[in-house]
Protein backbone atom coordinates (compact mmCIF):
# COMPACT_ATOMS: atom_id res chain seq x y z
CA UNK A 1 0.00 0.00 0.00
CA UNK A 2 1.41 3.68 -0.87
CA UNK A 3 -0.16 7.03 -0.53
CA UNK A 4 0.66 9.96 -3.02
CA UNK A 5 -0.91 13.72 -2.78
CA UNK A 6 0.55 16.04 -5.85
CA UNK A 7 -0.10 19.59 -5.84
CA UNK A 8 1.38 22.10 -8.79
CA UNK A 9 0.90 25.56 -9.55
CA UNK A 10 2.63 27.28 -12.60
CA UNK A 11 2.31 30.65 -11.62
CA UNK A 12 2.97 30.94 -7.49
CA UNK A 13 2.92 33.93 -6.13
CA UNK A 14 5.69 34.65 -2.80
CA UNK A 15 5.80 32.28 -0.58
CA UNK A 16 4.04 29.65 -2.93
CA UNK A 17 5.56 26.76 -4.49
CA UNK A 18 5.19 25.12 -8.16
CA UNK A 19 5.13 21.67 -6.74
CA UNK A 20 4.20 19.83 -3.58
CA UNK A 21 4.74 15.86 -2.98
CA UNK A 22 4.05 14.36 0.01
CA UNK A 23 3.65 10.65 -0.33
CA UNK A 24 3.98 7.32 2.08
CA UNK A 25 6.03 3.63 0.88
CA UNK A 26 4.05 1.08 2.92
CA UNK A 27 6.57 -2.14 2.40
CA UNK A 28 7.41 -5.44 4.59
CA UNK A 29 9.50 -4.45 7.23
CA UNK A 30 11.81 -7.19 5.67
CA UNK A 31 12.00 -5.97 2.22
CA UNK A 32 15.74 -4.60 1.73
CA UNK A 33 16.03 -1.04 0.40
CA UNK A 34 18.63 1.99 0.18
CA UNK A 35 17.72 5.20 1.04
CA UNK A 36 17.46 8.32 -1.04
CA UNK A 37 20.90 9.36 -2.91
CA UNK A 38 21.26 11.22 -5.75
CA UNK A 39 22.86 8.86 -8.77
CA UNK A 40 26.38 10.41 -9.57
CA UNK A 41 25.74 8.73 -13.16
CA UNK A 42 22.18 8.97 -13.84
CA UNK A 43 21.57 11.96 -11.34
CA UNK A 44 18.34 10.38 -10.44
CA UNK A 45 17.31 11.34 -6.80
CA UNK A 46 15.74 8.17 -5.49
CA UNK A 47 15.93 5.35 -2.98
CA UNK A 48 15.93 1.91 -4.19
CA UNK A 49 14.32 -1.63 -3.97
CA UNK A 50 17.42 -4.18 -2.57
CA UNK A 51 14.70 -6.93 -2.82
CA UNK A 52 16.94 -10.32 -4.81
CA UNK A 53 15.25 -9.78 -7.86
CA UNK A 54 13.56 -6.30 -8.02
CA UNK A 55 17.09 -4.62 -7.01
CA UNK A 56 17.74 -1.28 -8.60
CA UNK A 57 13.66 -0.28 -8.75
CA UNK A 58 11.97 2.39 -6.81
CA UNK A 59 8.87 3.68 -5.58
CA UNK A 60 9.33 7.50 -6.40
CA UNK A 61 12.10 9.61 -7.93
CA UNK A 62 13.08 13.22 -9.62
CA UNK A 63 15.59 14.14 -12.15
CA UNK A 64 15.78 17.16 -13.95
CA UNK A 65 16.16 16.04 -17.91
CA UNK A 66 19.25 16.97 -19.63
CA UNK A 67 19.64 16.93 -23.67
CA UNK A 68 22.58 14.46 -24.45
CA UNK A 69 23.36 16.29 -27.25
CA UNK A 70 22.89 20.34 -26.38
CA UNK A 71 23.71 19.27 -22.31
CA UNK A 72 20.85 22.04 -22.31
CA UNK A 73 18.00 21.05 -19.40
CA UNK A 74 14.89 19.67 -20.90
CA UNK A 75 12.61 19.11 -18.23
CA UNK A 76 12.27 18.55 -14.28
CA UNK A 77 10.43 15.50 -14.03
CA UNK A 78 8.87 13.22 -10.73
CA UNK A 79 7.17 9.72 -10.62
CA UNK A 80 5.96 7.65 -8.49
CA UNK A 81 4.67 4.09 -8.30
CA UNK A 82 1.60 2.62 -6.14
CA UNK A 83 0.65 -0.37 -6.58
CA UNK A 84 -3.46 -1.60 -7.75
CA UNK A 85 -4.39 -4.12 -4.85
CA UNK A 86 -6.57 -7.10 -6.27
CA UNK A 87 -5.75 -7.03 -9.88
CA UNK A 88 -6.22 -9.86 -12.17
CA UNK A 89 -3.30 -12.27 -11.56
CA UNK A 90 -0.66 -11.91 -13.69
CA UNK A 91 2.22 -14.75 -14.77
CA UNK A 92 5.33 -14.18 -14.45
CA UNK A 93 4.85 -10.14 -13.82
CA UNK A 94 8.03 -8.18 -14.61
CA UNK A 95 8.89 -5.84 -11.74
CA UNK A 96 6.77 -2.63 -11.74
CA UNK A 97 9.71 -0.94 -9.72
CA UNK A 98 11.70 -0.17 -13.08
CA UNK A 99 8.90 1.58 -14.22
CA UNK A 100 9.98 4.82 -12.28
CA UNK A 101 13.44 4.31 -13.01
CA UNK A 102 13.30 3.73 -16.71
CA UNK A 103 11.38 6.55 -17.41
CA UNK A 104 13.29 8.91 -15.36
CA UNK A 105 16.15 7.70 -16.73
CA UNK A 106 15.29 7.76 -20.03
CA UNK A 107 15.16 11.19 -22.40
CA UNK A 108 11.72 10.42 -23.24
CA UNK A 109 8.84 12.61 -22.34
CA UNK A 110 6.02 10.56 -19.75
CA UNK A 111 3.72 10.33 -23.21
CA UNK A 112 6.42 9.04 -25.31
CA UNK A 113 7.80 6.76 -22.54
CA UNK A 114 3.96 5.15 -21.88
CA UNK A 115 3.52 5.39 -25.45
CA UNK A 116 6.97 2.77 -25.28
CA UNK A 117 5.82 0.72 -22.55
CA UNK A 118 2.51 0.26 -24.30
CA UNK A 119 4.85 -1.88 -26.91
CA UNK A 120 7.37 -3.52 -24.70
CA UNK A 121 5.73 -6.87 -24.17
CA UNK A 122 6.17 -7.28 -20.79
CA UNK A 123 3.63 -8.06 -18.45
CA UNK A 124 2.69 -6.16 -14.73
CA UNK A 125 1.14 -6.48 -12.25
CA UNK A 126 -1.59 -3.96 -11.13
CA UNK A 127 -0.26 -0.33 -10.99
CA UNK A 128 -0.56 3.72 -11.33
CA UNK A 129 2.42 5.53 -12.65
CA UNK A 130 2.25 9.30 -11.76
CA UNK A 131 4.40 11.89 -13.23
CA UNK A 132 4.69 15.15 -12.90
CA UNK A 133 6.54 17.43 -15.94
CA UNK A 134 7.94 20.89 -15.40
CA UNK A 135 9.35 23.19 -18.36
CA UNK A 136 11.16 26.52 -18.22
CA UNK A 137 8.59 28.34 -19.16
CA UNK A 138 6.44 27.51 -16.19
CA UNK A 139 4.03 24.85 -18.01
CA UNK A 140 3.30 21.82 -15.30
CA UNK A 141 1.32 18.20 -16.70
CA UNK A 142 0.87 15.88 -13.93
CA UNK A 143 0.39 12.56 -16.13
CA UNK A 144 -1.44 9.62 -15.05
CA UNK A 145 -0.92 5.62 -16.73
CA UNK A 146 -2.03 2.46 -14.92
CA UNK A 147 -3.06 -0.79 -16.39
CA UNK A 148 -5.96 -2.32 -14.64
CA UNK A 149 -8.28 -0.67 -15.73
CA UNK A 150 -6.67 0.97 -18.92
CA UNK A 151 -6.51 4.70 -17.71
CA UNK A 152 -4.69 7.59 -19.37
CA UNK A 153 -4.79 10.79 -17.96
CA UNK A 154 -3.00 14.48 -18.02
CA UNK A 155 -3.53 17.39 -16.29
CA UNK A 156 -2.55 20.74 -17.21
CA UNK A 157 -1.98 23.50 -14.85
CA UNK A 158 -2.83 23.90 -11.27
CA UNK A 159 -4.21 20.89 -9.68
CA UNK A 160 -4.37 18.96 -6.05
CA UNK A 161 -4.75 15.37 -6.70
CA UNK A 162 -4.38 12.04 -4.57
CA UNK A 163 -3.43 8.94 -5.34
CA UNK A 164 -3.45 5.14 -3.76
CA UNK A 165 -3.62 1.55 -4.06
CA UNK A 166 -7.14 1.77 -5.89
CA UNK A 167 -8.13 3.03 -9.70
CA UNK A 168 -8.24 6.77 -10.12
CA UNK A 169 -12.02 6.09 -10.44
CA UNK A 170 -12.94 4.73 -6.83
CA UNK A 171 -10.25 6.34 -4.47
CA UNK A 172 -10.09 4.67 -1.10
CA UNK A 173 -11.50 7.43 1.40
CA UNK A 174 -8.13 7.66 3.27
CA UNK A 175 -6.91 9.18 -0.31
CA UNK A 176 -10.60 11.16 -0.49
CA UNK A 177 -10.06 12.41 3.33
CA UNK A 178 -6.39 13.15 2.93
CA UNK A 179 -6.38 15.26 -0.25
CA UNK A 180 -8.99 17.53 1.51
CA UNK A 181 -6.63 17.89 4.22
CA UNK A 182 -3.61 18.36 1.82
CA UNK A 183 -5.50 20.75 0.03
CA UNK A 184 -6.56 22.98 3.66
CA UNK A 185 -2.94 22.76 4.70
CA UNK A 186 -1.67 24.35 1.11
CA UNK A 187 -4.32 27.01 1.11
CA UNK A 188 -2.83 28.32 4.64
CA UNK A 189 0.26 29.63 3.06
CA UNK A 190 2.21 28.30 5.53
CA UNK A 191 5.87 29.17 5.67
CA UNK A 192 8.68 26.46 4.78
CA UNK A 193 9.49 25.04 7.87
CA UNK A 194 5.77 25.12 9.02
CA UNK A 195 4.32 23.69 5.38
CA UNK A 196 6.95 20.59 6.16
CA UNK A 197 5.79 19.92 9.78
CA UNK A 198 1.95 20.03 8.93
CA UNK A 199 2.76 17.92 5.98
CA UNK A 200 4.21 15.09 7.52
CA UNK A 201 2.09 15.50 10.26
CA UNK A 202 -1.01 14.31 7.33
CA UNK A 203 1.39 11.32 6.25
CA UNK A 204 1.68 9.60 10.10
CA UNK A 205 -2.41 10.42 10.66
CA UNK A 206 -3.55 7.16 12.21
CA UNK A 207 -7.26 8.34 11.73
CA UNK A 208 -9.50 4.96 10.59
CA UNK A 209 -11.01 5.91 7.24
CA UNK A 210 -14.34 3.97 7.65
CA UNK A 211 -16.48 2.63 6.43
CA UNK A 212 -14.54 1.96 2.80
CA UNK A 213 -16.41 -0.23 0.37
CA UNK A 214 -13.77 0.27 -2.37
CA UNK A 215 -10.69 -0.66 0.29
CA UNK A 216 -13.25 -3.53 1.53
CA UNK A 217 -13.68 -4.93 -1.71
CA UNK A 218 -10.08 -5.07 -2.13
CA UNK A 219 -8.22 -5.84 1.33
CA UNK A 220 -11.10 -6.95 3.41
CA UNK A 221 -8.86 -9.31 5.38
CA UNK A 222 -6.95 -6.56 6.29
CA UNK A 223 -9.82 -3.64 6.15
CA UNK A 224 -9.18 -1.74 9.64
CA UNK A 225 -5.09 -1.96 9.05
CA UNK A 226 -4.92 -0.22 6.04
CA UNK A 227 -7.75 2.30 6.09
CA UNK A 228 -5.16 4.61 7.26
CA UNK A 229 -2.60 6.81 5.93
CA UNK A 230 -0.42 5.65 8.01
CA UNK A 231 -0.22 1.87 8.26
CA UNK A 232 0.81 0.33 11.32
CA UNK A 233 0.18 -3.47 10.70
CA UNK A 234 3.13 -5.11 12.87
CA UNK A 235 1.54 -8.04 13.02
CA UNK A 236 2.30 -8.60 9.44
CA UNK A 237 5.36 -7.11 9.68
CA UNK A 238 3.96 -4.82 7.56
CA UNK A 239 4.04 -0.34 7.51
CA UNK A 240 4.62 2.90 6.87
CA UNK A 241 8.57 2.74 6.41
CA UNK A 242 9.03 5.96 4.64
CA UNK A 243 7.51 9.20 3.98
CA UNK A 244 8.84 12.02 1.17
CA UNK A 245 7.79 15.46 0.62
CA UNK A 246 9.16 17.38 -2.21
CA UNK A 247 9.05 21.14 -2.13
CA UNK A 248 9.85 23.46 -5.68
CA UNK A 249 9.49 26.77 -4.95
CA UNK A 250 8.74 29.87 -7.05
CA UNK A 251 12.65 30.22 -7.71
CA UNK A 252 13.37 26.76 -8.99
CA UNK A 253 14.95 25.89 -5.64
CA UNK A 254 14.28 21.67 -5.28
CA UNK A 255 13.92 20.61 -1.19
CA UNK A 256 13.65 16.55 -1.21
CA UNK A 257 13.32 15.64 1.87
CA UNK A 258 13.32 11.21 2.68
CA UNK A 259 12.12 10.29 6.51
CA UNK A 260 12.85 6.60 6.57
CA UNK A 261 12.66 3.90 9.16
CA UNK A 262 16.13 2.53 9.79
CA UNK A 263 17.43 -0.93 8.33
CA UNK A 264 17.08 -3.94 10.07
CA UNK A 265 13.60 -2.50 11.07
CA UNK A 266 13.00 -3.74 14.95
CA UNK A 267 9.40 -3.23 15.36
CA UNK A 268 9.99 -2.53 19.07
CA UNK A 269 11.77 0.37 18.44
CA UNK A 270 11.45 2.13 15.63
CA UNK A 271 14.40 4.48 14.43
CA UNK A 272 13.03 7.41 11.53
CA UNK A 273 16.23 9.15 9.80
CA UNK A 274 15.90 12.01 8.02
CA UNK A 275 17.84 12.90 4.34
CA UNK A 276 17.54 16.21 2.81
CA UNK A 277 18.92 16.98 -0.80
CA UNK A 278 18.29 20.94 -1.55
CA UNK A 279 18.98 21.87 -5.34
CA UNK A 280 18.82 24.82 -7.26
CA UNK A 281 17.37 23.52 -10.77
CA UNK A 282 17.05 26.28 -12.96
CA UNK A 283 19.83 29.11 -11.28
CA UNK A 284 18.66 31.54 -14.32
CA UNK A 285 14.88 32.00 -13.81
Amino acid sequence: MCILFVHTNPKPEENEYRLIIATNRDEFYKRPAQPVYQCPETKVIAGRDMEPGREGGSWLGFKSKINSKTGETMKHCFSCLTNISNCPKVDNPTGRGRLVIDYLESELNYPEYVKLLSRNGLRYSGYNLVAVELSIDGSIQIYHHSNFPQIDSVYDGKHTLGFGNSPVSSPYMKVFHGKERFEDIIQQNFERTKLKNELLSLLKDPTKYLPDKELERRSVHALEKLSSIFVDFKEAGYGTRTHTIILIDKEWNLEFTEVTLEEPIDVDNLKWNTRTENIVIWSSI
